[in-house]
């Protein structure tokens, strides 16, 4: 009996099909997943939409922002990471512009690595003092509310969005913000209103990420009483004998405690009598034996203060006032 043998015959198809799985399979073993986690660039824009790029190293982002330029609170950065890794918060996304501000670097295969934001700020140092506005007297610094501490120096901001001024109570450290008047890079103009309260101050300015507080103390006070000579141009140019007028006046007229005319012909001074006074009000009368005629000057006194001396204050009418029967 005869064997017949076949031959065993393979089909090219199925012999393409072993290669290719058998080269798949060594490839999935040789090239194992990205273990890189790193930020590669991080770029933000200034607040003139200038590119600023971050030094970067194992931990940081250290942002090196413009001198003169306003600090924002929040950045949008364009990040670039190591290949196949990504980064959260994402690129382009809005983040605060703080140090606290975290970015997560996870690798292809899960690796993490993190960073933080660090803002250096290019910005000099503010070097000020107190040119003019506070007196002195009786050895105490003081400051009249209703005018200007004139501050000169360097490095000033000139932008009243980014340069503050305040006073500081060196009783219990509490701030009060005033007004800048003028401001220029070499100086500065601050006005103390009238709504300060009593106390010994200094002034503090913040200049962007600058702040200086100046170590000269003053007080503040209202500054003499004085009458204004448009004030006084409201007295009528005619008075008889016994007639009262009030004299109105903004600069605490109140405390005035004697006010007087001269007699043009005999150039006596006569006082006027004081009926009443109230808060920005003099009530005045004429004597009923005050000598008739014209008079030309004027004079008030007023009492001693904290900052200031006891008056007399002396001037010309504008027109003489005529006293009359």
């Amino acid at each position: 009996m005869n064997t017949i043998y076949k031959r065993f015959s393979t089909s090219p198809y199925y012999l393409l099909l072993f290669c290719f799985f058998s080269i798949f399979s060594s490839c999935k073993k040789e090239y194992e997943d990205f273990p890189y986690a790193d930020i590669v660039s991080f770029t933000v824009k200034d607040a003139d939409g200038n590119p600023l790029k971050a030094v970067i190293d194992e931990k940081n982002l250290t942002i090196y922002w413009p001198s003169g330029q306003a600090v924002p609170d929040n950045i949008i950065p364009t990040i670039v990471v190591s290949e196949r890794a990504n980064v959260s918060p994402a690129s382009g996304q809005s983040v605060a512009f703080k140090e606290t501000t975290r970015f997560v670097v996870t690798a292809q295969n899960g690796t993490t690595k993190e960073y933080l934001i660090k803002k250096v700020i290019n910005q000099p140092l503010l070097k000020i003092n107190i040119s003019s506005g506070v007196l002195v007297y009786n050895t105490k610094n003081f400051v009249n509310r209703g005018s200007n501490i004139n501050v000169t120096g360097d490095n000033i901001i000139a932008n009243k969005e980014q340069t503050k001024a305040f006073l500081v109570n060196t009783a219990n450290n509490t701030e009060k913000e005033v007004a800048i008047a003028t401001i220029t890079p070499i100086a500065l103009s601050v006005t103390v209103d009238n709504n300060v309260p009593d106390g010994i101050y200094q002034l503090k300015i913040i200049s962007g990420q600058r702040s200086v507080v100046l170590e000269r103390s003053f007080g503040v006070a209202n500054g003499r009483p004085s009458i204004t000579p448009v004030e006084l141009s409201a007295i009528k140019l005619t008075l008889k004998l016994g007639e009262e007028f009030v004299l109105n006046g903004a600069n605490r007229i109140e405390l005035v405690n004697k006010f007087s005319i001269r007699n043009a012909a005999n150039k006596q001074i006569y006082d006027l009598i004081i009926k009443e006074t109230k808060t920005g009000q003099l009530t005045l009368k004429v004597p009923d034996n005050l000598p008739t005629g014209n008079y030309d000057l004027y004079s008030y006194n007023y009492p001693a203060g904290e900052y200031y001396a006891a008056g007399p204050v002396s001037g010309t009418f504008d027109d003489a006032i005529t006293i009359v029967n």
